[in-house]
């Protein structure tokens, strides 16, 4: 297998900026919201930063007074999580420029660095940036702060909304200290703990993507190395280049002067009108950002494979291609 750090394989050990959640991944404050669903939510486990400002202004400020209140006595007895100083300092010594990303209030965040003997990066934002995680410019204002691509972030969290949060930015995520949860599997790979992250990074191996977690490792390698010619004339283009990018190929070839027409619009589920009429790679190049972002798109080449008009005839091809 390829080295981890070329595409498609990958591993936190190659990624440039490191985008940490505070509690639970570097703080462990012992926190539970629990009495706070029971006093304000009948129980109901609820989004509380999202569900606030709907709130009377009297029951918000008593809403955010207890959540400050419980963030603080939890910055208080604060300790740090094993492992995390071991992966800052990891971070730090290859020179990787890293933020905090956090639900919590500033000042808890400050209160617990300090009670830890912990020092913060120059990039610290709580909940009094907005918006917040899980939605995705939480995650992507930091990029661009660091100066770093958001599909060369990892994101290191042990919530679903670091996780989902990473999802919708374009960004690699990494679980840990989290049990098995539903929604796990989203994460590009689950660590259980954050000193089994850093004995990963000290001798990293490659990792398949989260996007193609379903496909075998070494189809996956030998897929990755085609070229595919796509049909650019079918009404079932859509599907043929979205089950292509699902079955592992790296590079699609599609010529820049083709147009997306009416009829492969109406097929290709999901698209915005606006797009009718725009140039066919630019219409590809779109689809595969946000699903497939390590795919290639570009003019087609002489080598390109040739795929079919119908994504039912794709999987044969590509079997014979590789030989298997």
């Amino acid at each position: 297998m390829e080295s981890s750090g070329r595409a498609p394989f990958w591993h936190p050990a190659f990624c440039g900026g490191w985008i940490l959640d505070w509690d639970g991944v570097l703080a462990d404050t012992r926190l539970s919201f629990v009495p706070i669903y029971e006093k304000f939510f009948q129980g109901r486990r609820v989004m509380i930063l999202e569900v606030l400002p709907s709130l009377p202004p009297d029951r918000r400020e008593e809403l955010e007074s207890a959540m400050r209140a419980l963030e603080m006595a939890g910055a208080d007895q604060a300790e740090v999580v094993p492992g995390a100083r071991d992966l800052l300092a990891w971070i730090e010594d290859r020179g990787r420029p890293w933020a905090v990303v956090s639900r919590n209030c500033r000042e808890s965040i400050f209160r617990a660095a300090e009670v830890m003997g912990l020092t913060l990066p120059p990039l610290v934002f709580s909940r009094e940036e907005k918006p917040v995680k899980p939605h995705p410019e939480a995650l992507c204002r930091a990029a661009r702060r660091l100066g770093v691509g958001a599909k060369d972030c990892v994101v290191v969290g042990d919530f679903l909304y670091d996780i989902l949060g990473a999802r919708r930015a374009g960004m690699r995520a990494v679980l840990v200290e989290r049990g098995p949860e539903s929604w796990s599997s989203w994460a590009d790979v689950a660590l259980p703990r954050v000193k089994d992250l850093v004995e990963s990074l000290r001798a990293p191996e490659p990792l398949v993507p989260w996007e193609y977690a379903s496909l075998d490792p070494r189809w996956l390698q030998g897929a990755w190395a085609l070229e595919g010619r796509l049909p650019e004339e079918s009404p079932l283009l859509g599907a043929v280049m979205e089950q292509s990018c699902a079955l592992g190929v790296g590079t699609l070839g599609v010529s820049p002067e083709k147009t997306l027409s009416p009829g492969q619009w109406r097929a290709w589920r999901g698209l915005p009108p606006e797009l009718m009429g725009c140039p066919l790679d630019e219409v590809v190049r779109w689809v595969c950002a946000g699903r497939y972002p390590l795919v290639t798109v570009g003019a087609p080449t002489p080598r390109a494979l040739a795929l079919p008009e119908n994504p039912e005839g794709l999987y044969p091809i590509l079997k014979e291609a590789l030989g298997l």
